[in-house]
């Protein structure tokens, strides 16, 4: 990794294939924020061949993570999307979600 890397700043960050923002990452690990995704976003359910946590920073969102009942989580909270897992979601209240994706290739390139 090139030393300059090491350090993304906001206004520098790569913008991912649905608007999320690509941060800092290493060899394990990536850092991706979604900022202020709109009320009423949904993502149907689907699986990733990764696996991630995330950290509401702002507003609620309900989520469905393998066979659990559907959670809301709110600001401060955070959850665990393992690898193949089903997964689905709804913005309850809009977001801004950080989440730290493992390995750092699946969303770096």
């Amino acid at each position: 990794m090139h030393h300059e890397s090491r350090i993304v700043k906001r206004a520098d960050a790569a913008s991912g294939p649905r608007g999320e923002n690509l941060m800092a990452h290493g060899d394990a690990l990536a850092l991706r924020v979604w900022e202020r995704e709109p009320e009423g976003e949904r993502a149907p359910e689907h699986a990733n061949d990764y696996e991630y946590v995330a950290y509401v920073a702002a507003g609620a969102l309900r989520v469905t993570i393998g066979d659990d009942e559907p959670q809301e989580v709110r600001a401060g909270d955070s959850y665990v999307v393992p690898a193949n897992t089903p997964y689905s979601f709804e913005v309850l209240e809009a977001a801004t979600v950080a989440e730290a994706v493992s390995p750092a290739q699946a969303i770096s390139g």
